[in-house]
């Protein structure tokens, strides 16, 4: 967007169309936190809502995740410009200056931690910094460009939410909040590799150690099985310790048979591309019903 004067360039943040600040908040992402946070509250309260804390913890989240999601752009807009997905994104294109997107990037994340440290507790600050501090110094600008360990450690930002939302109205770390955890710390590499999968000669243009660059494809197809095959004891767990019911053991069981069937079939597949494909939706589809039915089976008890 063109200034319409002289003086709007003197602006410390230069006005831009709003749809390229909502994309470098990543707003699918962003809507996936939020949900794992919400089940991640409702796990822990049991529905007894103190609405109040909710919003805020809510707020708070959203302004870390988006913050993450800004930092992560800055730091990636080189390589972005090497992958045909990622070249038309805001900074890579040159419609969003870094330094812009740097500053509102620190400024949100400094705003949504201290809503969360006032108005929650100072228990869901740490784990959002925690997230933040992994996903863009130990993720982003460390491991992604350097080593094939980034998908693993990375996924342990992205199982922070649900940890906050659970922490947000317990204001401790119980068992209930390590098992969110360990879900989705364990389901965030055998999503994220059906996608390095799919994109994997974008990933090795790009200069990025994606295992299935660096490894191949079939061994990262072996790799996701020890992941999914985890679930189940998590799940297990969920439900030995009367955090769910059996009604969420049997649905996400079964989905998650399917998403361990659909696996095993990617070793003997020969049409990897729509394998990969399928096999990224299935995993948002057992993340989705699997934490519904957790809020379903909740409201129901």
């Amino acid at each position: 967007m063109q200034n319409s004067s002289g003086a709007s360039g003197h602006s410390l943040i230069e006005i831009q169309p709003w749809r390229d600040w909502v994309s470098v908040t990543k707003p699918g992402i962003l809507a996936s936190n939020l949900f794992c946070t919400f089940a991640g509250y409702c796990l822990a309260s049991r529905l007894k809502f103190d609405d109040l804390t909710l919003i805020f913890i809510l707020f708070g989240t959203t302004l870390v995740v988006a913050a993450a999601s800004m930092l992560n752009n800055f730091l990636d807009r080189g390589r972005d410009l090497k992958m045909e997905r990622t070249r038309v994104r805001p900074l890579p294109s040159g419609r969003l200056k870094p330094r812009n997107v740097l500053l509102v990037g620190i400024i949100t994340g400094f705003v949504g931690l201290a809503t969360l440290y006032i108005f929650v507790n100072p228990l869901s600050a740490a784990l959002g910094f925690i997230g933040l501090f992994v996903y863009v110094v130990i993720y982003t600008a460390w491991l992604k460009p350097t080593s094939t360990w980034s998908t693993s450690i990375g996924g342990i930002s992205g199982s922070m939410p649900p940890m906050i939302g659970y922490c947000g109205f317990s204001n401790e770390l119980e068992l209930g909040a390590w098992l969110l955890f360990l879900f989705l710390f364990l389901w965030q590499p055998p999503h994220f590799w059906s996608l390095g999968i799919l994109k994997k000669e974008e990933y090795r243009a790009a200069g990025y150690p994606l295992l299935p660059v660096i490894k191949g494809v079939y061994r990262t197809k072996i790799q996701m099985l020890p992941y999914v095959v985890s679930l189940f004891f998590v799940n297990y767990l969920l439900f030995d310790y009367n955090y769910v019911g059996v009604g969420y053991l049997i649905v996400s069981g079964a989905l998650l048979i399917i998403w361990l069937i659909a696996c095993l079939h990617g070793l003997i597949t020969k049409n990897e591309a729509r394998w990969a494909s399928n096999n990224f939706r299935l995993s948002l589809y057992f993340l989705t019903f699997s934490l519904l039915m957790m809020i379903f089976e909740i409201a129901l008890l």
